[in-house]
Formats: C-alpha cells, structure tokens, sequence
C-alpha cells in the first residue's frame, strides 16, 4: 500500500506540470447557432467599427471557436458587381455576444472573389463568441 501511495505521489507532480494544449493542438468547432442574426438589435455604433464600403454581401456565415476563445467565422460572400473584387479585413465587422464589433485580424483562403467566394476569417480570442457578421454596400 505504501509503495503504490509513494508512486502516485512521484508521478502527480509530473502531471500537474504538464504543459497546456497549444493552439495549433486545439480542435476548431462550430459553434450552435442559437439566435438568428436578424432577431439582434445592438445599437450600431458607426463610431466605433464599421465596415468599408464594399460590393460584398454575406450570403451564408457559420461561426466557429476553440476551447482557448478563438472565434472563426467561415463565410461566403457574394460580389454584387461584375468581375473579380478584392475583399480585405475592413470589409466585414464581427458581433460579438456582448455587442462589441472587430474587424478579422486574419483572412484565409482566396480574397479575389467573382460572383461568390468563401473564406475563413479569424477574429481572435474573446471570451464572448461570434453572433453576426455586417457589411456595407450602400
């Protein structure tokens, strides 16, 4: 009994030492959509973050996150105008559960979009997740 009370005791410090997930090792998930972003009425604050004015519209948006807080929204955009258009991080603004807006620090995937294209958007960690995305086109 000793001997195996002794060799608990000798590996707890080992775990309890045991280095955090790191982000790269952390699954990104999607998240449950719980309300419709059209039943959200945060005061919009044009003061403070809005879009550029853009001919990009969201047509579909899946938000996603990982146990560290980091938010991901996965979005198709339509190109509201002929040819291909350029799409950068001031053309879209993510809501977040507490009404604050950001801009995406980061866009993944193709940005030159014909008539419609998807990308990854990261917004960063946040403790509150993503409820909505906004554009501006006129």
């Amino acid at each position: 009994m000793k001997k195996s009370i002794l060799l608990c005791m000798g590996i707890l410090p080992l775990w309890l030492n045991a280095a955090p997930p790191s982000p790269e090792d952390l699954v990104v998930s999607f998240d449950t959509v719980v309300i419709p972003q059209e039943k959200l009425a945060f005061k919009k604050d044009w003061n403070v973050e809005r879009p550029d004015l853009s001919e990009f519209e969201v047509e579909f948006c899946r938000f996603m996150s990982n146990e560290l807080g980091q938010r991901f929204a996965l979005v198709t955009f339509t190109n509201s105008k002929s040819g291909l258009r350029s799409i950068d991080e001031r053309d879209v603004v993510g809501v977040l559960a507490n009404g604050r807006r950001l801009y995406p620090i980061r866009l993944e995937g193709e940005t030159q979009i014909g008539s419609r294209g998807s990308l990854l958007l990261h917004f960063g960690q946040h403790q509150f997740p993503l409820v909505g995305l906004e554009t501006r086109t006129d």
